[in-house]
């Protein structure tokens, strides 16, 4: 495998294990973070002068070669850019990458939850044309956790290939031909089967909400250790349901993660899986798995059925369940269709889009007047 300059974007446990593990396997990696936050995991890593890997995948101490918020140094010379951070700060992390960008650099969400969309947006409105390739896999890169001062620990082997999309999925070739120097990885449809299809869109925010008082009673809760009860994995299957109807409405592959969930719950029949169970979270209700997979994952999800007429009832209720839990509004806050610029597009019309990277006004947003925009050439 071919040496690659790789900048990776965010330095929470993603980020930081993202950033030694591709070191280990000897690519020139730099970190790079906004002043100011994960201050903590940055200064362990200048203080360690390197990030140590532990768990059930590539494991040892990684000296990664520049750990910086400056974003111009960062971003320029890299030939592919990994964004590892919360959906929610998508959004501004582009808005920090696009001044810098060359023509030529691949730029890979991890989650993607539609942040290759966000992303061509931010472009759009910065005036930026560089011809860069643009996508994002489906879930994480690994499941992973910060254990210590710059220690990360990795909960699964990652044997299987990655599963990935670009905006447009026209790019899929590109984006693969590049992501598949780091990693084993397979294309998907577009960047909506990827989103739909990540486990933590069905699983995160019900099963949080039904152990709200476990979460707020015991210290460092382990969902996938003690939360996956009977109640729990029928609810998930339940939203499974209605994730799997609107992918069909679709015309999208279903890669359903009930199945790992029910493996995860049968300690007796499946201890291999001890390192994952063991992944803390979520720690209060005020937690990812709560407020992004409300905003970014339920809330895309209930909007996205309304839109195929596939609805999502069960979805927008823990919406509105964690909305009232943290006072806030997620559904209003969330990555729906109309934030992504999608409102009121028929199947037909998101595929296209998706796939070529048009978008198509309707009437309802401007009229009888019929726009055209182009996010690539």
């Amino acid at each position: 495998m071919m040496k690659k300059r790789v900048t990776v974007v965010g330095a929470g446990g993603t980020g930081c294990c993202a950033a030694a593990e591709l070191t280990l396997l000897g690519h020139c990696v730099t970190l790079c973070e906004e002043e100011g936050v994960c201050r903590e995991n940055m200064g362990n890593i200048r203080k360690r002068g390197g990030f140590e890997l532990t768990g059930l995948s590539t494991v040892g101490f990684a000296e990664i070669d520049c750990v910086t918020n400056d974003f111009e140094k960062a971003v320029p010379g890299a030939e592919i850019i990994i964004i590892a951070a919360l959906s929610t700060r998508h959004e501004a992390l582009s808005r920090n990458i696009v001044p810098y960008l060359e023509g030529g650099q691949t730029i890979l969400f991890s989650a993607g939850s539609c942040g290759s969309i966000i992303f061509r947006q931010v472009m759009r409105e910065a005036g930026s044309d560089k011809r860069v390739v643009v996508g994002e896999l489906e879930g994480n890169i690994f499941p992973c956790r910060i254990r210590g001062e710059a220690t990360g620990f990795i909960g699964m082997p990652c044997k299987k290939p990655k599963i990935a999309a670009a905006f447009p999925a026209k790019d899929n070739q590109m984006l693969l031909e590049a992501i598949c120097q780091l990693y084993d990885c397979e294309a998907a449809k577009n960047v909506f089967e990827t989103t739909l299809n990540a486990s933590n869109i069905i699983v995160h925010l019900g099963g949080s909400i039904l152990n709200t008082g476990s979460v707020e009673s015991v210290e460092n809760f382990c969902f996938y250790d003690s939360g996956l009860t009977p109640s729990v994995l029928r609810i998930i299957s339940a939203l499974g349901d209605e994730r799997d109807a609107i992918c069909k409405k679709l015309g999208y592959e279903i890669r359903s993660s009930v199945g790992f969930m029910r493996q995860l719950a049968d300690k007796q029949e499946y201890p291999n899986l001890c390192g994952f169970r063991g992944l803390e979270g979520p720690l209060t209700m005020q937690d990812r798995y709560i407020f992004e997979d409300a905003s970014n994952g339920a809330a895309f999800l209930s909007s996205l059925g309304d839109a195929v007429d596939s609805p999502a009832p069960l979805a927008r209720a823990f919406v509105a369940i964690a909305s009232a839990i943290n006072g806030e509004d997620y559904y209003g806050q969330g990555r729906t269709l109309d934030k992504l610029r999608m409102g009121g597009f028929s199947v037909s019309q998101i595929n296209d889009y998706l796939n070529c990277g048009h978008l198509f006004a309707t009437p309802r947003q401007c009229g009888s007047r019929s726009q055209f925009h182009h996010y690539c050439s």
